[in-house]
């Protein structure tokens, strides 16, 4: 299900807000009144794109995370009875960790990758690398035959994921998808001494 949100480009600063409180904007909105979540929105767009901006340190994922957080109220994920403002900054919270960890995830990996496949090396490093290299391919192999592609062009080729994505010819979202569920993969497959490494 996908929305499309009135995010405009740059985000200008709003001042204080008044008139209906957030849960009149919200009921108004279930009852039908569209226009209403759109002030809801502009009342919240900043802060939020503001706070994950300061944690991701993007714009573009910050853009993204806000429109995200935006569509579970959406979907509705919020429930009356608490505080709207401290739900909307949980959720864009917990979506902007989740970025975080994801991207530690993927530096993780690209440098076991790596590891196993630099040409210089030492001779006690090479056996390490070798090890590392046989582990990795075994590891691959057992993968299902889309993810394993995926993982060789994206880590192997070192791709973009829109690049994977228009490679495969599926979407960019479908190419992080399958990335994470190869990462979980990997990490039960692979030694436990290389495994640590990558979680």
């Amino acid at each position: 299900m996908s929305y499309s949100l009135p995010i405009p480009k740059p985000f200008a600063h709003h001042g204080p807000h008044g008139g209906p409180s957030d849960e009149q904007l919200l009921q108004a909105y279930r009852n039908g009144d569209h226009p209403a979540f759109n002030l809801l929105f502009e009342r919240y767009r900043d802060r939020i794109v503001g706070y994950v901006w300061r944690m991701l340190r993007n714009q573009e994922e910050a853009e993204e995370v806000a429109l995200e957080t935006f569509c579970r109220v959406l979907e509705g994920a919020w429930k009356p009875g608490g505080s709207f403002r401290a739900f909307l900054f949980t959720v864009a919270h917990r979506l902007s960790i989740d970025r975080l960890r994801r991207r530690q995830r993927t530096a993780r990996f690209q440098r076991l990758w790596k590891a196993a496949a630099s040409p210089s090396r030492s001779p006690e490093q090479s056996v390490v690398a070798d090890e590392t290299h046989r582990a990795l391919e075994l590891a691959l192999a057992r993968l299902p035959e889309l993810h394993r592609a995926t993982v060789l062009l994206y880590y192997g080729q070192e791709l973009k994921s829109r690049e994977v994505a228009e490679i495969m010819g599926c979407s960019d979202q479908q190419v992080r998808s399958r990335l994470s569920y190869a990462r979980k993969q990997l990490r039960q497959l692979l030694p436990d001494e290389l495994s640590e490494g990558e979680s």
